[in-house]
């Protein structure tokens, strides 16, 4: 062998093979074949790229033709495989609870299941919540909209570049990693700016939908069925001034024209001079005004005058009144760039939706005529009020399209959103695309059922991801792992290669309660994850007894040591204890593993490269465990940092309590691990006190970025 194709070589493992294996074989040629998602990254290979023996390839093991292509072009002869495979705060998320749908941002809808349901923090800091009572997000499924179960929420901290995507579809921000679904649904990164796949049509049980609706007012307690404001000196009823509680039939349809118009040209304020509060709606139709004056009747005793003016536009009907005030404001917001749909109009029948929308279009609306076809139009500079609008009319079975108007040269202008209900679209396409810095949280959703959820501005579909990677969501993992693996043994069978080799876990045996795995053993994954790999290893030998290609498999305990992804465990519970940060120790911290030096398990590659027999499996590892807990206290002491950043979080499911290997038939070959679990973890906490430059801008987010600026300067310096 002197041609070798590594994938995943930008990985943790895989980048310290390439430096082993370039150091010791010195006609070696290697070609580091990587996708560059996850851990993926250039930075890991820094030293060796000016090294004539070596080559970096950008491709996915997924794509047979893009791995033919660097096979041939690299005359590669031996195939190492080690490949393995988020919305901003302010982003607007339907939910269903209950019988009720709510529009929620994805920080607020943290916030209140974070209050009932208690937060947990898991090994790589992320934050989850798991609501615990029946709540539902939009989800794209069977071509339509459908309410699916949310099991977890979850956020984490992130600072660097997110991008927005708008569309006539609809508008969304995420990170520039995250994943969307394009037109095909198909998934796609969000940083390609595709055409964005929206929700339009939704699965409504109109039969559950209400007639009536019960007013809820802050901190005002129900009289005889009736809501009464206290007065500016702070009197209850000195004048007698009330909002019916339960409205239903004509009552109710009559506030919902009254909120419609108040959406639309409305605008409730308080006014310190007099200490009265006031809510008034402007419009050019005096019939229009007088027809809510008569409409307010109905459902409050307030009364209203109207003010007229000549100017267009400029009649108003005004009240004068505290219960009124806080009746709009609460279902429906304050000023202009505040404003939003009544929750409570989600869920009501068919009449009030249309009681509410017609009175919005006689304020911020308009028909517009083109040829044969009529257009109605929304406008609005309230993203709440505009992705409300897009869900209501989703609800109602209506298509719309979304345009935009940026103000130049007004800096203090707000963004206006146009909504056009449409029976036909315009098959042209404007995907704009912006960049902007960013440094918060950002949230995530698990949806049962399906992987994806709407979001933003016209219930654009969107990935959720994960909270343990292949836990929540393993479909990346079967991708990579097994068709992944059948593509380069494909490859392997084709070009008649002299190796493939892969490197595997141990996490295929499974939970080992006493004496250790052999390389026989049956293999029982309890994790997604686990059984992609251990798939993939199933395949790999079928290859070898059917095709007669060239394998060997190694199987290894959990490594340490440089380059390792600061989500593991041991780089995590490092680079915390350097800032100063709790580490998050899964359940009692009882979980015994074999911790070994990521530069031993090279070496035990390479001897299994050149000594191991065809068609074999060799265990890699110490054969000595640890308890997470001691291994925690131990990089606590090595850091001189104190114990009590020790915190105990929940454990997450099918948490392997102990692994355990055999690695007699490896041993037979000639190789013995060079480093005790202690000298281990000595150099690797050596190594990331030495290294900040590059862990730091992974935790901080920045990495994605900076990745593929380096590998756009690397391939062109190349």
């Amino acid at each position: 062998m002197r041609n070798l194709l590594i994938t995943g070589g930008a990985g943790f493992i895989g980048s310290n093979l390439v430096r082993y294996l370039l150091d010791k074989h010195r006609d070696y040629r290697i070609v580091v074949y990587d996708k560059l998602t996850y851990a993926g990254n250039l930075d890991n290979l820094r030293d060796v790229e000016r090294n004539p023996r070596y080559r970096f390839v950008r491709g996915d093991i997924c794509d047979p033709l893009a791995v033919e292509r660097a096979i041939t072009e690299h005359k590669i002869d031996t195939i190492v495989n080690l490949a393995a495979e988020s919305i901003v705060a302010d982003t607007f998320i339907p939910i269903h609870y209950g019988n009720g749908i709510r529009l929620v941002t994805a920080e607020e809808l943290f916030a209140a299941y974070a209050v009932k349901s208690g937060v947990a923090t898991d090994p790589n800091g992320i934050e989850i919540v798991e609501p615990r009572v029946p709540l539902c997000a939009l989800s794209f499924y069977n071509g339509m909209g459908q309410w699916r179960p949310i099991t977890h929420i979850t956020r984490h901290p992130y600072r660097g570049k997110t991008v927005k995507l708008r569309q006539k579809w609809g508008e969304v921000t995420v990170t520039p990693n995250h994943s969307v679904y394009n037109a095909d649904a198909q998934l796609v990164p969000a940083e390609t700016n595709p055409e964005l796949l929206s929700i339009r049509k939704i699965n409504v049980e109109r039969s559950r939908h209400r007639d009536y609706i019960d007013i809820h007012l802050p901190g005002i307690k129900s009289l005889d069925g009736l809501l009464y404001a206290p007065t500016a000196d702070g009197r209850y009823r000195s004048r007698d001034v009330y909002v019916r509680q339960v409205l239903q039939g004509e009552a109710l349809l009559a506030l919902m024209r009254f909120l419609g118009a108040y959406v639309a040209e409305g605008n409730a304020l308080f006014n310190k001079a007099n200490g009265g509060w006031q809510v008034c709606i402007a419009n050019a139709d005096l019939e229009f005004l007088e027809q809510l004056q008569h409409d307010a009747k109905l459902f409050t005793n307030t009364a209203g005058s109207i003010t007229r003016r000549d100017l267009p536009n400029a009649h108003q009907l005004v009240f004068s009144s505290h219960i009124l005030y806080l009746l709009v404001t609460t279902l429906c917001g304050t000023t202009s760039h505040q404003k939003q749909i009544p929750d409570a109009l989600y869920t009501l029948s068919e009449e009030y939706k249309h009681a509410f929308l017609d009175n919005y279009l006689r304020g911020d609306g308009n028909v517009q005529v083109y040829k044969t076809a009529q257009t109605r139009r929304l406008t609005t500079n309230s993203p709440r009020l505009a992705a409300g609008l897009g869900l209501l009319l989703s609800l109602m079975n209506l298509d719309y399209s979304l345009g935009y108007r940026e103000f130049e040269g007004h800096s203090s202008w707000r963004s206006a959103y146009s909504i056009n209900i449409v029976s036909s679209y315009d098959p042209r396409t404007e995907c704009q695309y912006n960049e902007r810095e960013y440094d918060g949280f950002v949230y995530d959703l698990t949806v049962e059922g399906t992987h994806n959820f709407a979001a933003g501005i016209g219930n654009i579909v969107v990935h959720n991801t994960h909270v343990d990677r292949s836990i929540m969501d393993a479909d990346a993992f079967i991708k990579t792992d097994v068709y992944g693996t059948y593509v380069l043994l494909e490859a392997a069978k084709r070009f008649g290669l002299e190796r493939y080799h892969q490197v595997g876990t141990d996490e295929v045996y499974g939970w080992v309660a006493e004496g250790s795995s052999s390389e026989d053993d049956r293999l029982l994954p309890r994790s997604p994850y686990a059984a992609s790999k251990a798939g993939a290893d199933l395949l790999i030998y079928a290859y070898y007894v059917t095709h007669h290609v060239p394998v060997t498999l190694t199987r290894g305990a959990n490594n340490i040591g440089p380059y390792q992804y600061p989500e593991k465990v041991v780089p995590l519970f490092i680079t915390h204890a350097i800032e100063d940060l709790p580490l998050p120790l899964y359940g009692d911290g009882r979980q015994q593993r074999d911790y070994q030096f990521v530069f031993d398990h090279c070496e035990a590659i390479d001897v299994v490269l050149h000594h191991g027999k065809l068609g074999e499996t060799y265990n890699v590892g110490t054969g000595r465990e640890i308890y997470n807990i001691d291994m925690a206290r131990l990089i606590l002491q090595l850091v001189d940092k104190p114990e009590s950043l020790i915190q105990h979080v929940q454990d997450r499911p099918g948490h392997d309590r102990r692994y355990s290997l055999d690695v007699s038939k490896l041993r037979a070959l000639g190789w013995e691990p060079a480093h005790s679990f202690e000298e281990a973890l000595e150099k690797t906490v050596r190594w990331y006190v030495s290294n900040e430059w590059w862990w730091r801008k992974l935790k901080s987010g920045e990495y994605r970025e900076y990745y593929n600026k380096q590998y756009a300067a690397r391939v062109v310096s190349k």
